[in-house]
């Protein structure tokens, strides 16, 4: 290619030949324009006077020189408005959380200064909440207001401003994203706008608590082929999403305790599925006690650990005692007025009132009490008595003397309790 001063070369010259010839019969107009690109990025200011010079210079056939002509046009520049807004890409705050910011900055690309409103919108409503906007240290409580200060704040031409947006978290969102876009539009040219968006993802936070822990004080008899015992725990989902926890029941104290099934499911694990944020389920454990001794004692746990997070578990307990009960039966002969007991002889034809009583000194009901008492040969049966109506029956048999007295509780008797009678015999 030739180059620009060559060209200009060639074309002086034709000039030239034209002005010796006289081609052209007259005077010729002759404009070189030399167009300078301007810095990328960067636009010609508003008001800006873009100047043209164009001059033509000229001799006669016998070569006389004359004074160079010219013209001069000007045009000014106009207003081209352009805004660019950026934001961070992302935002992982937590849930729930107050006060979180979101950071916008407007940039001013046009060629002159302008002024912006600001919009916004969410794409998934109830994850976060917009309290405030923050603009040069005052916060707005609501975009209205906060348009109303901007309209008054001039942006140069490769300025800027920043815009916080403040904002809370909602409980329960955690790992439910939502897109925050924040439009700014040109006061001057409202075609021109321009936005960035924040995806907000709060922070996902498992949790779990199993209660209760401990204070139950269980007391068991031993199972002896019976069904199994049942005990409810509590599982709460403390975190803020949706999450499946495993389940597992044990007995790691003595061998007394033998689970069954957890929540319906045979052995000593299941899997609760689906447990929602807040949301708690009664978990049922089924188990066996085994033939120790009374007093013998054992902890019934059950642990829930998040599928997702197997670090977060928690559990809760509850404390078993076997328990049995402890019959003692006491036997008194009293003077057959009852004033006193016997102490010392007594003659043929003398009634003897016997007291007969039973406690329960164990820690569970005895039930199925019954009393035998065989009376000896040298008194006869006269009659018996049941002053505390504990007793469903009470039969002598045999022969008048002697002979035994069957004595059948009512119902069960409560550790602690105790049942009594009276037999009246006479001395033959």
């Amino acid at each position: 290619m030739q180059s620009v001063r060559h060209r200009e070369a060639r074309m002086h010259s034709r000039i030239r030949q034209v002005l010796k010839t006289g081609a052209l019969g007259g005077l010729v107009f002759f404009a070189v324009a030399v167009l300078t690109a301007k810095p990328a990025g960067a636009q010609t200011p508003e008001g800006t006077v873009i100047r043209n010079i164009a001059t033509v210079t000229f001799t006669d056939a016998n070569n006389n020189t004359y004074a160079p002509v010219a013209d001069t046009v000007d045009v000014t520049v106009g207003f081209a408005a352009a805004l660019n807004v950026t934001g961070a890409a992302t935002a992982t705050p937590a849930s729930p959380s107050t006060g979180n910011v979101l950071t916008f900055t407007i940039g001013n690309i046009g060629n002159g200064i302008d002024s912006v409103s600001v919009s916004e919108t969410i794409s998934v409503a109830g994850v976060i909440s917009v309290t405030g906007y923050t603009y040069n240290a005052t916060t707005y409580p609501s975009l209205a207001a906060l348009n109303t200060a901007l309209s008054a704040v001039p942006i140069a031409s490769g300025g800027s401003i920043a815009v916080d947006v403040v904002y809370d978290v909602l409980a329960g969102q955690g790992g439910n994203p939502t897109d925050y876009t924040l439009t700014a539009t040109s006061r001057r040219d409202a075609g021109e706008s321009d936005f960035a968006t924040t995806t907000i993802t709060p922070a996902v936070a498992i949790a779990v608590d199993v209660t209760p822990d401990g204070g139950q004080l269980l007391q068991h008899l031993p199972s002896n082929g019976a069904p199994p015992y049942q005990f409810t725990f509590t599982v709460t989902n403390n975190g803020n999403t949706a999450e499946d926890f495993d389940l597992s029941a044990t007995s790691p104290g003595s061998a007394a305790i033998t689970v069954v099934s957890v929540n319906g499911t045979a052995g000593t694990t299941a899997t609760l599925s689906g447990l929602g944020v807040g949301a708690s389920a009664s978990v049922i454990v089924e188990y066996t006690i085994g033939a120790v001794a009374a007093g013998t004692t054992d902890t019934l746990y059950l642990a829930a650990t998040s599928v997702s997070a197997p670090a977060t578990t928690d559990d809760g307990f509850a404390d078993v005692t076997v328990v049995a009960p402890t019959l003692t039966i006491t036997k008194q002969a009293w003077l057959g007025d009852r004033s006193a007991q016997i102490s010392g002889n007594v003659l043929p034809g003398d009634f003897i009132e016997y007291r007969i009583e039973v406690t329960n000194a164990g820690g569970a009901d005895a039930t199925s009490v019954v009393v035998s008492d065989a009376l000896p040969a040298e008194v006869a049966f006269v009659s018996s008595e049941d002053p505390g109506a504990s007793w469903a029956s009470i039969v002598h048999s045999g022969e008048p003397t002697g002979g035994t007295v069957t004595a059948t509780l009512s119902g069960p008797l409560a550790a602690s309790g105790s049942a009594f009678f009276w037999v009246r015999t006479q001395v033959q």
